[in-house]
């Protein structure tokens, strides 16, 4: 097998490993899209903050949500309207800037999100695991990592 075939067949078992993992009992899906605006939100909440910074924190300003995700902040107003709709997140109001509001998790959105974390890539690196002898396996994670790391991630 050629290794574009094997990228497009690894890449299709993800894709189906997500659809199958993402609905609910109720049938509601959650798109990989709307997963990355969840985790870079969950991210932006959880990051460490400079205690001697005089510097406010905005990284859960729209605005820096839209710089993360690579996108126009047009794009990222309508995922976080349609992402409050869900009752996923919720808006706060800045208390340095009046104008600005933080992007937040809800209960329900920090629940989904590490929900659909653990389901859809813990199960994958089980089944990696399962299918790989231990040593392929600790190669292929550290083969991954490599490549994520040195990957350009920009636009």
């Amino acid at each position: 097998m050629k290794f574009e075939d094997s990228l497009i067949k690894f890449q299709r078992m993800i894709s189906r490993t997500w659809d199958i993992q993402t609905f609910d009992s109720k049938g509601n899906n959650l798109s990989y899209s709307e997963f990355e605006y969840l985790l870079c939100v969950h991210n932006a909440e959880n990051a460490e903050i400079d205690p001697e910074s005089d510097k406010h924190d905005d990284s859960t300003h729209l605005s820096a949500l839209a710089a993360e995700m690579q996108v126009q902040k047009s794009s990222a107003s309508l995922m976080v309207n349609k992402l409050e709709k869900r009752e996923l997140i919720y808006r706060a109001t800045c208390q340095y800037d009046a104008r600005a509001q933080h992007i937040l998790l809800t209960e329900k959105g920090r629940k989904l999100l590490l929900n659909i974390q653990s389901s859809v890539y813990n199960n994958l690196a089980k089944t990696f695991k399962g299918l790989l002898e231990e040593k392929e396996y600790n190669n292929f994670e550290q083969t991954l990592a490599k490549i994520c790391a040195t990957y350009p991630t920009e636009k």
